[in-house]
């Protein structure tokens, strides 16, 4: 290990031992390596030996007052750099998912509908739950935006999913489109014609 590496590691530890206490739960072997922003840390519920890579935004907080929002992390999952994972809802990763940097993860959207408004005065609605299944990767510069990702799934890098993914598929492009799908008969993965 260099020292470059030990000093990493021991801010990831002298950050969770901080802050577990004011998550809604997190488990053993966590790594949080300097976050930019952690909101809503009593709605976000982290797994055991979850990694959360360089400047990470995570965020669970309802859209309107009272309301209920959560982000649940699951076992041995691995968030990129500069990931930017934001729940008014609910928002849901699997056991061993792995996303690559500059992800974007969203169960709702700026309204943009009145054009006599600037979007940023305009309010945030709720889209639909989003969940990452068991085993997907997500590529560099992935967009999930209020879609659910079956299990063992590919989404190839910049994609941008906003309908959701069955189970073991591989999905690229904008907006996402599954190109294969694995067959368990053959136990292969079959590009799917177009």
């Amino acid at each position: 290990m260099t020292l470059q590496s030990i000093i990493r590691r021991l801010k990831s530890i002298s950050y969770i031992l901080l802050n577990r206490c004011f998550f809604g739960s997190m488990g053993h072997g966590c790594r949080i390596y300097s976050p930019l922003k952690i909101n809503g840390k009593h709605n976000i519920f982290i797994g055991n030996r979850v990694c959360v890579e360089y400047k990470a935004w995570l965020a669970a907080l309802p859209i309107k007052k009272g309301g209920e929002a959560k982000l649940k992390i699951e076992d041995g999952v691995t968030i990129g750099h500069f990931n930017h994972i934001y729940a008014t809802e609910s928002i849901i990763i699997k056991k061993n998912v792995l996303t690559a940097d500059r992800v974007y993860i969203s169960d709702n959207l700026h309204s943009y509908e009145d054009v006599d408004k600037p979007v940023l005065e305009q309010p945030v609605r709720q889209i639909a739950p989003v969940e990452i299944g068991e085993g997907t990767w997500l590529g560099e510069g992935v967009c999930v935006i209020g879609a659910k990702i079956g299990k063992g799934c590919v989404i190839g890098a910049n994609a941008v999913v906003t309908k959701d993914i069955p189970d073991y598929s591989v999905a690229v492009g904008s907006p996402a489109k599954v190109i294969k799908k694995y067959n368990s008969d053959t136990k292969r993965w079959e590009k799917l014609e177009l």
